[in-house]
């Protein structure tokens, strides 16, 4: 005789849990971001956050490869000086970018000395645990995706498995936005994407000077207006480096 059909067992599987339901919407705003014209850098900073409300981590930084093979940094979901500076420290972004293979690093006070300098400063910021997996384009490696928890061994298989297809969809969203009709290739044109952060990072330098903020609250400010009006994160950063607009700090708490 078969066993008693348990109906506990069959919802655990049929109904969807508040986390993946958070990234299928996710999911579905990118696959629609996609068919527009589209901010790339508004585009990777909602993959990050969600991937840390998915996974619970704390924080999480994605970097791009620049012409000289250096990461740089292309979006985060804290805009501090601490985290934009360890994320680009010799440890896990380099390596998964290097080797194209996901690492985890459950408890950083028992990282591998060649990361000593990177675990002790994580571990200073806050940090017990870090995870990056690889930005990949087809078999390339462009950059790296990297999450970090304040607790350790908080990550899972699972959560990794999430890291690495948000990283590869910003990798798609990457590609799409840079790729040139006149055939050239994604490697080359990398950089345009990187040049757009680097005019992010001098509008957050204007707004916190004039407003007396901190970097973090200053791209705050600057994403949330962008949202209200419409328009592209990076063509704001421009008119307030440009003096064009003239977004005072105190005008848009």
């Amino acid at each position: 005789m078969a066993p008693p059909f348990d109906d506990r067992q069959h919802n655990r599987f049929s109904e969807p849990l508040p986390d993946s339901i958070q990234l299928l919407r996710s999911l579905v705003r990118t696959v629609d971001s996609l068919a527009s014209d589209f901010d790339v850098v508004e585009l990777c900073q909602q993959l990050l956050e969600t991937c840390t409300e998915v996974t619970g981590a704390t924080d999480a930084g994605l970097l791009l490869a620049d012409q000289r093979g250096e990461l740089q940094v292309l979006a985060s979901t804290n805009e501090s000086l601490r985290l934009l500076g360890l994320l680009q420290r010799e440890g896990p972004s380099l390596h998964v970018y290097r080797n194209g293979t996901a690492v985890s690093v459950p408890d950083l006070r028992a990282a591998s000395d060649g990361w000593r300098e990177f675990a002790l400063a994580a571990s200073a910021a806050g940090y017990r645990s870090a995870y990056a997996v690889p930005l990949r384009l087809h078999r390339d490696s462009i950059g790296a995706l990297t999450i970090l928890a304040a607790s350790a061994t908080a990550l899972g298989q699972l959560d990794l498995r999430i890291g690495q297809i948000l990283a590869d969809i910003a990798a798609v969203g990457i590609a799409q936005h840079v790729l040139l009709a006149d055939g050239a290739t994604i490697q080359a044109q990398l950089p345009t994407a990187l040049n757009m952060r680097v005019t992010i990072e001098q509008a957050k330098g204007v707004l916190a000077e004039r407003g007396d903020r901190d970097m973090d609250r200053a791209f705050q400010i600057m994403r949330g207006y962008a949202r209200a009006t419409g328009r592209r994160l990076t063509d704001i950063a421009g008119d307030i480096v440009e003096g064009r607009i003239d977004l005072r700090a105190d005008a848009v708490d």
